[in-house]
């Protein structure tokens, strides 16, 4: 670990003697302090890409560039224009672009295809989009079901315009061209509490609803996650998640403008390069989600794990059984968290009393609290569904864009109604167990999926693995367990079900396995579980049942 020993007690010196510089609520808005920052620390580099580094100043005038284009283009306050876009520069310009005329930015999924992408485009009523040369064939395919969109601009192709397959009234023109306009500031008159963006969820479960969040909203996100996560202008952020992704702009985006700090930014996540990355770059921050934490501890023990420069990662899901090795090898902290697109950050694993497992106890500002169907808040270590509160205005999500039953679903009681399962302990900490639609119930039992998860990717030949219910001949469900191993690695069906038999309980025990290369997952890492159940007991399912009666005697039960 050498040098890197003591990166915590300098971190720990730093914040102590620092603060972030708070704006009053009328001033908490990222595209207008961007101009103070540029005013501050104009030759300060607050983002890197692979193939630039751009300054506040610089930030700056190119987002005062884009919103006049918009301008230009009859884009008006209040008017909503979709971004589909990867990690890349021209993201961030338009982001803050739309946000300095009071319009509205959308940040679509770039895996998103057909009859999903025609919903959310007119659904969130689309004047134009920002789209990337390489995702333009989706749009065509669905042009003429687009019948609010007015511009598309197109990043990438050299700087020219593509003779794309739209309407005739939709004018087609290349981001370069947008930009060619001045770098003064556009006249615009904006509210701190007013829409800024709207984000679409992941649709599971019905049609993707769009979140919509404020100038504060996103303000005091990020101004939360910079002094929960004792952020400071010395530190440098490695951000590998999506911006189309809440979490980016949150954890590292956001507070990067805020801490005056900087965020080195690449496309995508991976699990080989990342400590790399954060070594060449002497990140001291990098973020994670769903199953990055695991996949980190799956690769070959290096000899110079430990020696990087990261002191922290925060993010959620890390999984309790090897979280305190997982710091111990890579000489960093992991800082859970838990929150929804709809109302980010009500959980914090606290910074100096950390809980291996927990995601925190509820932070300043906000209540949570388990309770059961009915609303009935329910004692200290009983499952329930996790619901919460905020107590400073404008703070969580005003809720779903047009859709106000789903608002009126999610806020019943005036509390917000995340779908997830969890518990509290005595001392107020608490403990996520499932999404609700994603528990399994079999022979009257109820199940973690994700702590069988757990428990398979504890086994040494096991990358990852997604469990899920599917319909059972008996009623309720059948555990179903997916398994991708580690490359060079070899397991049976017969020894995953010994290995779980004194880690889960016998009820959650899966009856299905099957083996694949790898897991279906969005941009962001998630393994996108509603394919693997939507598909039941495929044809390459080893059935523990079946088996059992086979190599078995009959009168002997599984």
């Amino acid at each position: 670990m050498g040098r890197w020993s003591d990166k915590f007690i300098r971190a720990e010196k730093k914040w102590a003697s620092w603060s972030m510089q708070d704006y009053p609520p009328e001033g908490r808005i990222l595209a207008k302090i961007i101009e103070d920052k540029a005013k501050l620390k104009p030759h300060h580099v607050v983002f890197e890409f692979v193939d630039k580094k751009i300054t506040f100043e610089q930030l700056n005038a190119c987002s005062n560039q884009a919103a006049n284009g918009f301008q230009s283009l009859r884009v008006k306050h209040s008017d909503n224009v979709a971004l589909m876009l990867p990690n890349c520069s021209e993201f961030l310009y338009s982001w803050l672009g739309l946000n300095k005329i009071g319009a509205v930015n959308v940040p679509i999924n770039i895996a998103q295809r057909g009859q999903t992408l025609v919903h959310q485009l007119n659904h969130a009523d689309c004047v134009g989009i920002v789209i990337a040369q390489s995702y333009l064939e989706f749009l065509e395919n669905i042009a003429d079901q687009l019948t609010k969109l007015r511009f598309v601009i197109i990043v990438g192709n050299d700087g020219e315009s593509s003779n794309i397959s739209m309407a005739p009234t939709v004018e087609n023109l290349h981001f370069d061209e947008l930009m060619a306009h001045p770098q003064s500031p556009p006249q615009a008159n904006i509210n701190f509490n007013e829409l800024a963006s709207i984000l679409y969820t992941s649709g599971t479960t019905g049609p993707s609803k769009g979140v919509m969040m404020s100038h504060h909203y996103w303000y005091d996100a990020c101004a939360t996650a910079v002094k929960l996560g004792r952020y400071t202008e010395d530190d440098i952020f490695y951000d590998a998640l999506p911006f189309f992704h809440c979490a980016s702009i949150t954890l590292s985006i956001g507070p990067a403008i805020l801490a005056e700090a900087k965020a080195v930014i690449v496309e995508r996540f991976s699990v080989s390069r990342m400590f790399d990355d954060c070594r060449k770059h002497n990140c001291t921050i990098a973020n994670y989600v769903g199953s990055i934490i695991p996949l980190l501890m799956k690769q070959d023990p290096r000899d110079d794990d430990g020696d990087n420069p990261l002191r922290m990662m925060m993010g959620a899901a890390a999984p309790v059984t090897i979280w305190n090795a997982f710091e111990q090898r890579f000489n960093t902290q992991l800082l859970e968290l838990y929150g929804l697109t709809e109302c980010i950050f009500s959980l914090f694993n606290p910074y100096e009393n950390r809980r291996p497992g927990s995601c925190g106890k509820a932070i300043s500002g906000y209540r949570v609290k388990i309770v059961d169907s009915n609303d009935q808040e329910l004692p200290p270590g009983t499952i329930g569904e996790i619901i919460t509160r905020p107590e400073r205005p404008f703070v969580g999500t005003s809720g779903y864009y047009k859709m106000p039953e789903a608002t009126l679903e999610l806020t019943q009681n005036l509390w917000y109604h995340t779908g997830d399962l969890g518990y509290m302990d005595e001392d107020g900490y608490f403990y996520f167990s499932d999404r609700k639609k994603q528990a399994i119930r079999r022979r009257g039992e109820n199940i973690s999926s994700f702590e069988v998860e757990a428990a398979l990717n504890g086994h040494d030949a096991v990358l990852e693995s997604c469990v899920v219910g599917v319909p059972s001949e008996l009623g309720e469900e059948e555990v179903k367990a997916v398994i991708v191993t580690k490359p060079g690695y070899s397991v049976s069906a017969e020894e995953l079900i010994d290995w779980c038999k004194s880690r889960v309980a016998y009820f959650a025990i899966p009856r299905y396995i099957a083996f694949r290369d790898s897991l279906p997952k969005t941009p962001s890492e998630r393994v996108e579980k509603y394919k693997i159940k939507n598909e039941g007991i495929s044809e390459d399912c080893w059935d523990r049942e079946k088996a059992l009666k086979i190599s078995m005697p009959v009168n002997i039960k599984s």
